[in-house]
């Protein structure tokens, strides 16, 4: 009986230490936190996190080139594009080096902004890529305004950092001006469809345009000589009596070649020519038409940006009306 009670004595004793060990470790990690977690909050309490540099670095980015794309530096032609590397920025004294969150270079290649030129105004792109995060923002440059500050539209996901700024889109809109354009057209002939194809004689005029093409129609056939056949047959025997005397000759038709009498016998040939049946033609004209009515010219009107090149291309002329 107390071997028994002792060892459940000591058991209890054992369970109780267990317990009072996890507790302690319990605390220990309760108020002792972890390095990374300080090191997190710290970074959340005077911004210095990832969010926070990534964010005011590539602002930096959009900051210089706003600054840098004007003027000349500025694509002329819509749709083209002009690119600067964040090398070449750091290069031209744009900015000075940064380092991401891992206080580590971001990608000098890259990184980069890109400028296209559109209808009405620039579309800014800036991209950065570093060891701790990778995006881009979209942002927008007024034609009017194009050392103004970057007019934002849009705030894409979370790998890119576009900024919504409704207010700037307005005001660009007001800044642009249309221009009226002028084309004067002359007057033409619209045609309709041809004509069959009819051997009929059409005379083309500035209201009928006329074409024309030729075939060859067979007429008949006419019989012509194609070479020649050696015919031959044997001669004929004769008997003839001379001076009392009998003597035998052979004889061949005088339509033959050989045609004749010879004391020998001899072979009959006669040339034959060959005829064959060839076909004759003649060369048929053929005429189609079309007939056209006359559309008068005019004038004929369109509004654009200022300074459109693709419609001067085309002949517009401002007429010096603007909205």
């Amino acid at each position: 009986m107390y071997e028994e009670g002792h060892r459940g004595f000591v058991f209890k004793n054992i369970v109780l230490k267990l317990l009072l060990i996890f507790i302690i470790v319990f605390l220990i990690i309760w108020l002792f936190p972890t390095k990374n977690y300080v090191e997190s909050l710290i970074d959340q309490r005077i911004g210095t996190g990832t969010s926070q540099v990534f964010n005011a670095n590539i602002e930096t980015m959009k900051n210089a080139a706003t600054s840098y794309f004007s003027g000349d530096r500025l694509p002329s032609k819509v749709g083209s594009s002009k690119t600067l590397t964040l090398k070449e920025m750091v290069d031209k004294k744009l900015l000075v080096e940064f380092t991401d969150s891992n206080n580590k270079k971001c990608d000098y290649k890259k990184s980069y902004a890109e400028v296209t030129k559109n209808k009405k105004d620039y579309s800014l792109k800036v991209n950065l890529t570093c060891s701790d995060k990778k995006a881009y923002i979209n942002s927008y440059i007024s034609l009017n305004q194009c050392t103004s500050d970057v007019c934002s539209k849009k705030k894409v996901d979370e790998n890119s950092c576009d900024v919504s700024s409704e207010e700037d889109s307005i005001e660009n809109d007001k800044n642009s001006i249309s221009c009226e354009y002028v084309k004067k057209t002359s007057g033409y002939y619209s045609y309709g469809a041809w004509s069959g194809w009819s051997t009929s004689y059409v005379s083309s005029s500035n209201s009928r345009q006329v074409e024309t093409k030729q075939d060859k129609v067979q007429t008949g056939t006419i019989l012509e000589q194609s070479g020649t056949t050696k015919h031959t047959q044997v001669p004929k025997k004769v008997t003839l009596t001379k001076d009392g005397k009998q003597y035998i000759v052979y004889v061949c038709p005088s339509d033959f070649d050989n045609g004749g009498s010879y004391n020998n016998y001899v072979t009959c040939v006669k040339t034959i020519p060959n005829y064959v049946n060839k076909p004759t033609y003649r060369t048929t004209t053929y005429y189609r038409y079309r007939d056209g009515k006359y559309v008068n010219g005019g004038n004929s009107y369109k509004w654009a940006s200022c300074d459109d090149k693709s419609l001067k291309s085309q002949g517009y002329k401002e007429t010096g009306k603007t909205r």
